[in-house]
């Protein structure tokens, strides 16, 4: 192939490549803030309203406690736990392999090999997912809880490839009411 065609061919790739990254409209949000990127229809108080609660019950030592528990209940290692400032972290590992994600690697690599190709098969494989929780006590008698869960993905390659703050509103409905049940078991003494 000719130098000059081989440029040519190039240079129409990259202003392509460039075309179609001008497409994609960025999270205006995110950049002016730096907040996370959410999705169409969400705003950052609606994923602060998902996060936090307010509890009327316990001082923030107690609620911290009971916060503590609740996350070990639901597997967590607790990483670091600071009651002077109300500040809990922990992860946990889970598996991430998904048969439809799999299965359609799968489908890529028998068409690769039809068509004469070759494809490396990369798919989710582990995630690790970090909770973060804050206890701002508001008054004298109440505290609001704010958790955060995000999850980073590693594919069968070992390599991070995806990092994600869940904004699923079932997992944080599910991580409150239980913490909800471990004060009023912890207010009440039981």
């Amino acid at each position: 192939m000719h130098l000059s065609t081989r440029f040519i061919r190039h240079g129409i790739i990259a202003t392509s490549l460039l075309a179609l990254a001008a497409c994609v409209p960025p999270n205006e949000h995110a950049l002016k803030i730096g907040g996370p990127p959410l999705v169409e229809g969400e705003t950052v108080s609606s994923l602060r309203a998902m996060q936090s609660r307010r509890f009327d019950t316990l001082e923030t030592q107690r609620l911290i406690e009971a916060s503590t528990a609740t996350l070990q209940d639901l597997g967590f290692n607790i990483q670091t736990t600071s009651t002077e400032f109300g500040v809990i972290s922990g992860a946990k590992d889970r598996d991430a392999i998904e048969a439809a994600q799999v299965a359609g690697q799968v489908a890529l690599v028998i068409l690769a090999a039809i068509g004469g190709n070759s494809h490396q098969m990369i798919y989710d494989e582990s995630q690790q997912i970090n909770v973060s929780l804050v206890v701002n006590q508001t008054n004298e008698t109440s505290s609001v809880v704010r958790v955060m869960f995000d999850r980073h993905i590693t594919n069968n390659q070992g390599q991070l490839w995806k990092a994600e703050i869940i904004t699923d509103l079932e997992i944080y409905q599910q991580f409150f009411d239980k913490l909800s049940a471990s004060v009023f078991l912890e207010a009440n003494e039981i």
